[in-house]
């Protein structure tokens, strides 16, 4: 099983952070060790190997060839201090030109080479009677390059596995203490490195719930800032969230209040009565005051809903704008607006939420009906070029230019304003619009009367048949039948 396979069943992130570091470490050590181990173990071979060659060098010395035979000329004395050593068996083998034995053991192997002028010592392992030996082998050549003699100078391992095992210790040791101190010094290290994070954690649990102020990281590590910003992002969120719902209950709490004081105010009047023909002010006056009620807690529902956190589709704007248009048709007839619609038939998308936008083109349209005049003319207009834009013109009073941003704002009415509307609409219209990144803004009608809404949209994905000629509109004839119908 792999660590990665163990990584989520450690919930710690300093068991984490350290189950990271940790085997690496060991493993680098490791590495460490058996690198300088060979390398220490190779020095030493190379320092034995030196000392059999001096041995086999002063063998060669002793070795006197006459009429091309060798003889070698070593005293007894010579030979059992040759053969001395407190740890190893040395052996050796004297051999002649033609590779006969002169003196020494037979039985000692001989190179596996021939030897050569420029290469006159050769180093090899090999055995003698089952025992591992190290073996140097120099032969001395005539002046013309051909092989005098030969010297093969042996001996044991013991003491190369005895500075081996020394190597081993004196290497493994210190970095087994190397290994310990780095691991403590890692333990300390993370626990240090993860206070920061600590002191997030308990800044946030001390927080009570009404505390909705950034997070200051200003003195966080780098590493930490991501969490602080993602976390004041969220807060930032949360207290926009909290801010539009304490303003929605407050600003329903007002508005509610006076409709539903007049229904009191009306029925109790009613009840005063006993005669229905005395009844009936007070009843026109409860079912208008029911009327605005319900209009301004639908207005609030989609203020409501208008609040970021919805899941958008893709939506196709030119569909949904004639079918809204035509909802809004028998509307118009009973004023005898001429309400028309004019843009491509073709589809065109935009990413959004269906609801809202229609609730948008509603509030814009219910304005544009309401506040029109009588006999007048509304157009309702998709254009795609430069930028896919709504338009909604009517030929009304018009709204004045330093009135047109205040508008916008909850609850306000232009002074003097004709109609019965709450002051949410184009409230509604903003926010929606903004909502899917849109803008909103308000001009003077082309023709010099009334206004003009435009909504503009920055992100719009057109169909590939955007650019084909858009069939007639049945809904243009539709309405004008019914205008004439209704004018005749």
């Amino acid at each position: 099983m792999n660590r990665a396979s163990l990584l989520p069943r450690i919930r710690s992130l300093r068991a984490q952070l350290l189950w990271w570091l940790m085997p690496p470490l060991a493993l680098v050590c490791v590495i460490g060790t058996v690198i300088a181990y060979y390398a220490a173990y190779n020095y030493a071979t190379r320092a034995y190997d030196d000392g059999l060659f001096d041995t086999a060098r002063a063998l060669a010395q002793q070795v006197r060839v006459a009429d091309g035979r060798a003889k070698l000329e070593l005293p007894k004395q010579a030979v059992e201090i040759l053969e001395f050593d407190p740890y190893d068996r040395v052996f050796y083998r004297v051999l002649g030109a033609d590779w006969s034995d002169v003196a020494g053991r037979q039985d000692l192997p001989l190179p596996a080479i021939s030897p050569s002028a420029k290469s006159p010592v050769q180093y090899y392992d090999s055995e003698v009677q089952g025992i591992p030996v190290r073996v140097a082998a120099f032969s001395a050549f005539d002046s013309r390059g051909h092989v005098e003699f030969t010297v093969l100078s042996a001996e044991t391992l013991v003491k190369r596995e005895i500075l081996a095992q020394r190597i081993l210790l004196t290497v493994v040791l210190p970095q087994l203490v190397l290994i310990v101190v780095v691991a403590l010094l890692l333990v300390f290290g993370v626990r240090r490195g993860l206070v920061p994070l600590r002191r997030l954690a308990d800044a946030v649990t001390r927080r009570g719930y009404h505390d909705l102020s950034i997070i200051d990281d200003t003195d966080s590590p780098e590493e930490v800032r991501p969490l602080t910003r993602s976390i004041n992002e969220m807060i930032r969120r949360l207290s926009y969230a909290l801010s539009a719902q304490q303003r929605f209950i407050a600003d329903a709490a007002h508005q509610l209040r006076t409709p539903l004081a007049g229904l009191s105010a009306q029925t109790e009047r009613a009840l005063d009565e006993t005669r229905i023909e005395d009844m009936r002010p007070a009843l026109e006056h409860i079912w208008a005051s029911s009327k605005r009620a319900t209009h301004l807690v639908n207005q609030l529902l989609s203020l409501a809903r208008a609040d970021p956190g919805r899941e958008f589709a893709q939506i196709d704007i030119a569909h949904l704008l004639r079918q809204t248009t035509m909802e809004w048709v028998p509307k118009a007839l009973a004023r005898c607006i001429d309400l028309g619609y004019e843009g491509s038939a073709q589809p065109v998308f935009v990413k959004g939420d269906a609801l809202l936008l229609q609730e948008m083109l509603n509030n814009i349209i219910d304005n544009a009906i309401a506040y029109g005049r009588d006999n007048g003319a509304i157009t309702v207009r998709l254009l795609s070029r430069p930028a896919l834009q709504i338009q909604v013109e009517d030929d009304g009073s018009g709204i004045p230019e330093h009135e047109r941003e205040r508008v916008f704002e909850r609850f306000y009415r232009v002074p003097g304003s004709s109609g019965s509307g709450s002051g949410l609409g184009l409230a509604i219209v903003r926010q929606i619009a903004q909502l899917h990144g849109a803008s909103v803004s308000i001009a003077d009608a082309p023709s010099g009367n009334g206004t003009m809404v435009c909504i503009t949209f920055n992100k719009v994905t057109r169909s590939p048949h955007a650019d084909v000629p858009a069939e007639p509109d049945p809904l243009e004839s539709l309405q004008h039948r019914f205008q004439s119908d209704t004018r005749h």
